[in-house]
């Protein structure tokens, strides 16, 4: 008993601080595909985290001044629905298209085709934007939508990175297979005489 729990004590472990040896499979062509893939992750990793935040920015500025362009130049006012917009098609957006009848700064009483809430029927107050010249326009852009071209152009920016690198990567590996292909053609060409018996002749 006591000899046998001797050499179980005394039996050497194994160390696994040690590192492990070098794959000798592992050509060069694979550590450079290794580290390629590793540097193009990290510049992948860093461009995310940047580029489309910077491009969200700046289309979100880009919208939120053309808010305030389009609010300078319009104003809204209150109008009276003259025919029921069910009977009229959609424009988008929960609204329609109807004739409406509005009072101007003069006091006149003018009419026009202009975008009213979705079923809003005959006789119903709306609010009708108008331009400078007093004609019907679309509503001006709201601050929502400014927002969400902002997460747009960020999402489509993130994608486009990713396809880049998977287009990059892809290009570099094309041309290390094609270093791994001549090489080996050039082994074979060697090895291959010796191999069928061909240089015994």
């Amino acid at each position: 008993m006591n000899g046998r729990d001797t050499s179980r004590a005394r039996r050497p472990h194994p160390n696994r601080s040690r590192p492990r040896a070098a794959n000798p499979l592992r050509r060069r062509s694979d550590r450079c595909q290794s580290w390629l893939t590793a540097c193009l992750l990290l510049l992948l990793c860093l461009a995310l985290a940047t580029v489309p935040v910077l491009v969200a920015r700046e289309v979100h500025a880009s919208k939120m001044r053309e808010l305030h362009a389009q609010s300078a130049h319009k104003h809204r006012i209150s109008a009276r629905v003259l025919a029921d917009a069910s009977d009229t098609s959609s424009t988008g957006s929960g609204m329609q298209r109807a004739f409406v009848r509005w009072t101007d700064a003069t006091g006149a009483a003018r009419t026009g085709a202009a975008d009213v809430p979705e079923g809003s029927a005959e006789g119903t107050t709306v609010t009708v934007w108008l331009d400078g010249r007093g004609k019907p326009v679309k509503p001006p852009m709201q601050r929502d939508e400014a927002m969400a071209a902002g997460w747009f152009a960020a999402c489509m920016t993130g994608m486009g990175l990713v396809m880049v690198f998977f287009a990059v990567r892809a290009v570099f590996v094309r041309a290390l297979n094609r270093r791994r292909y001549a090489r080996w053609q050039a082994e074979w060409e060697a090895v291959e005489p010796r191999w069928s018996g061909r240089s015994r002749g």
